[in-house]
């Protein structure tokens, strides 16, 4: 067993902190600490600064702005303010951003018809409509887009969507046949499967968003691979976006609800050294900085600082594919139950964040009986050394091994490489489990994961797609693309399958996804390890920032830079 160090540990954001955010939304660490749900508008000195501009870092680079394809929340963080859909999570709540109202809903909850604003328009002047809208669904679908997050359509439980997408269907493929079609120029009418609770929440993900169909077939493969090759319809542009280094948003005037747009540029750096990010935050490069645990202290009691609990939550994901001793129930219950869950964020993060051994976080998602997911709910697996190091040696014996190497993969930033030391630690007090780290810069470990190439995929963290368990149960069923451990879990996949058809009984559906986690968490199909926080500081002369625990995590169109 290596011996444990005292590990001096830097967080960068949680909201990206080790790796994937893979979809929905997979994260790495973020730009400066953007998880919390809270506001700052506390300033005295109502003098506005010359410049209407706020300046972010990224512990990693922008991987990707295809509405269509991208998979990770740094992207997301770009697409959600280019591209908006037909809702947005503004302020905390969801309100019509293209829709000019909520939708029309027919009496069993199964069609719903938005109409488009007549003053919404692209930043080359064509009006947005509704075909634009099918367009871009359709595109998600097709094979040749091969988009992971094809499976959002299902998800929304769009009729026709599983069959397009399924390779034994008579529709695989026929897009055409989508739940969805364009009535008029500003009419889009969409037909569910059946009722769907969440359907509307999720009208407001990136993958929804409408494209301008002529403008991406003339860009062809060039599209979104600069700001030159996008369009938008939100309420920014990428102006300026150097790969590796650097990114710019700036306020896009063509956008509908422009006149309360008051940011009028948004810069963001790529900056991967905790420290380094402090020393911008300290010289003002920067107004808003997420802080390690060893930083925390000398802010906390600070008028600039916020410690919030997150909405993501950071799990390992166990590749069967490549060891096979992880089909052993034994093997996953042994190493859940040997790491110390407590001491990771009690002394490594120190930032708010929660041990946990769920996978629905808390304080997300509120059921029909008006009580939060995990209300009444205790942790699972509860176990400890003890029972984890006899569940090992059991396993040993059935597998007939006397040493297992792993290789631990996760990214390369500061909070990657301190967690990855210390979970490895923990994980070789099971005698004759040998860990090595292999950590990777943050598009590599997505497309690592990607392709099923990983031992323990620990880079793994989930932030919400929409509003409903769904969105992070969803992410363990078996056809998930995000899935990639190949673990046969048939008793969950038919709980999963089951919740999907009980949209019109709420409370029915309800007691079905809490059966589906604790199945998925006490069979250790997922390890989860925490729940994420955020300690950020933020400049006191920066007004009317909104932190989210869903939609934008940071909503800064409306507020506004003083003199200092």
């Amino acid at each position: 067993m290596r011996k444990e160090n005292a590990i001096r540990f830097c967080l960068i954001t949680l909201m990206l902190v080790i790796g994937l955010l893979m979809a929905a939304c997979s994260s790495n660490s973020s730009t400066a600490n953007e998880d919390t749900d809270d506001t700052v508008d506390k300033q005295q000195n109502k003098e506005l600064a010359s410049k209407q501009e706020l300046n972010f870092v990224s512990s990693s680079d922008l991987p990707n702005v295809d509405p269509s394809t991208a998979t990770d929340v740094t992207s997301f963080k770009v697409i959600n303010r280019t591209h908006v859909g037909l809702i947005s999570i503004e302020k905390k709540k969801a309100v019509p951003d293209i829709a000019e109202a909520m939708p029309e809903v027919n009496e069993d909850k199964t069609v719903y018809t938005f109409k488009i604003r007549d003053n919404a328009v692209w930043s080359n002047g064509d009006p947005v409509t509704a075909s634009d809208f099918v367009f871009s669904w359709r595109r998600v679908l097709k094979p040749e887009t091969a988009s992971q997050y094809a499976y959002i359509m299902d998800a929304a439980n769009i009729k026709n969507a599983a069959k397009i997408m399924n390779k034994e269907s008579d529709l695989y493929g026929k897009v055409e046949k989508l739940g969805v079609k364009a009535i008029d120029e500003k009419t889009l009418q969409v037909t569910l499967e059946g009722a769907t609770p969440y359907f509307v929440s999720l009208m407001s993900f990136v993958t929804f968003a409408p494209l301008n169909e002529e403008f991406v077939k003339e860009q062809g493969n060039k599209f979104a691979k600069e700001p030159e090759n996008m369009l938008s319809n939100g309420p920014y542009i990428l102006s300026e976006w150097k790969h590796g280094t650097s990114w710019t948003l700036k306020k896009n005037d063509t956008y509908w609800n422009a006149d309360n747009v008051n940011i009028t540029k948004a810069n963001y750096k790529v900056v991967k050294a905790q420290n380094t990010q402090l020393n911008l935050y300290k010289s003002d490069e920067i107004q808003m900085d997420g802080l390690s645990s060893e930083q925390v202290d000398a802010y906390k009691d600070k008028s600039d600082f916020h410690k919030i609990p997150g909405n993501g939550v950071f799990w390992w994901k166990l590749n069967v594919n490549n060891v096979p001793e992880f089909k052993n129930e034994k093997v996953r219950k042994a190493m859940s139950m040997v790491i110390n869950r407590e001491n990771a964020v009690n002394v490594l993060l120190n930032n708010g964040s929660l041990a946990a051994q769920y996978a629905v976080p808390k304080d997300f998602a509120t059921g029909p009986n008006g009580k939060d997911f995990r209300d009444g709910v205790e942790d699972y697996l509860p176990g400890g050394v003890e029972e984890a190091k006899q569940l090992w040696k059991e396993a040993k014996k059935e597998e007939g091994i006397d040493t297992l190497k792993l290789e631990y993969l996760t990214t390369d930033s500061d909070v990657a490489a301190e967690l990855g030391e210390y979970f490895a630690n923990q994980l070789e007090k099971l005698e004759g489990m040998e860990v090595t780290i292999k950590k990777l810069p943050w598009n590599a470990y997505l497309e690592t994961d990607t392709n099923g190439n990983y031992d323990i995929g620990a880079g793994a963290g989930w932030f919400p797609d929409y509003k409903d368990p769904m969105t992070f149960l969803g992410y363990w069923y078996s056809d998930n693309p995000n899935n990639t451990t190949g673990m046969e879990i048939d008793d969950y996949d038919k709980l999963i399958e089951k919740a999907r058809t009980l949209g019109a009984k709420p409370e029915k559906r309800w007691q079905v996804l809490k059966e589906a986690e604790k199945v998925l968490i006490e069979n250790a199909y997922a390890i989860p390890t925490y729940q994420s926080g955020s300690a950020t500081i933020l400049k006191p002369y920066v007004e009317g920032v909104v932190f989210q625990n869903y939609g934008y995590s940071t909503y800064y169109r409306e507020a506004k830079v003083y003199k200092h």
